[in-house]
């Protein structure tokens, strides 16, 4: 499928195999993998990627847009623009081309390669807009959309997730407005290995404990507790004075 001395055909069928996409053109894709300081130093008729990571930029614009339009029906405007900004962003993208491996088959300049470019954030981000406009110009947008949405869907589920989880700390707080006391947090029992600890949260209110949660993360446990000291409240369990005059 792939030949030609300045590619490696190895590295370029199996970002094609990962990808889950076979070129029928693939000097798009080589293109694609081409930067700028390898083009300069063998005079190559393909140029670099630049043109494409332009293009490609758009394409994947449109393609978050359209799966966030869809998906997150229940999310404001500023809020669908906060998660395409986690999703489209040089960190992100290095990402994603870090788990295609992307940059093994990247078509660098010797000086490019000694200084590390294959892990670059910018030159891997750079390439896979370029790679998505490969994907588009050698199909069609609705490939290249579920090409690249197999790719970054699990990141924008996760982003859309977290923006759509309800802060039970704020709401127990706004349920205890008029109160003398503020409700506290306790971590009140971690467990496991460093790596991998469950922590237990205990909210206090008026010097007595109420919910508990637990969670992988401190903030995740006392969000769990709050959660549960909300739930409390509504069923009765807690009896709070009168709001103070």
């Amino acid at each position: 499928m792939f030949s030609g001395e300045d590619c490696n055909p190895g590295e370029l069928e199996g970002l094609s195999a990962r990808l889950g996409y076979s070129f029928r053109d693939s000097s798009l894709l080589i293109k694609a993998l081409t930067h700028r300081s390898f083009a300069n130093e063998r005079q190559l008729k393909i140029k670099d990627n630049e043109r494409l990571e332009f293009l490609g930029d758009s394409v994947l614009d449109l393609i978050v847009s359209r799966y966030l339009f869809f998906q997150g029906s229940e999310l404001r405007e500023g809020d669908l623009s906060k998660i395409r900004s986690q999703v489209v962003n040089e960190t992100s993208l290095a990402a994603f081309a870090r788990n295609l491996g992307l940059g093994g088959a990247l078509l660098l300049g010797k000086g490019e390669t000694a200084s590390g470019g294959r892990d670059k954030n910018s030159l891997l981000a750079n390439a896979f807009e370029a790679v998505i406009a490969a994907i588009y110009l050698d199909s069609n947008f609705d490939t290249a959309y579920h090409v690249t949405l197999a790719v970054i869907k699990e990141t924008m589920d996760d982003a859309m997730l977290n923006m759509t989880e309800v802060d039970y700390k704020g709401l127990l707080q706004k349920n205890l407005r008029g109160q003398q006391s503020s409700p506290q947090y306790k971590i009140v029992e971690e467990t496991g290995p460093d790596h991998s600890k469950t922590f237990r949260a205990q909210v206090w209110l008026m010097n007595t404990p109420q919910g508990e949660g637990i969670g992988r993360t401190k903030k995740e446990a006392e969000q769990a507790a709050a959660r549960r000291t909300c739930e409390m409240l509504s069923a009765g369990e807690i009896v709070l004075p009168s709001p103070a005059a």
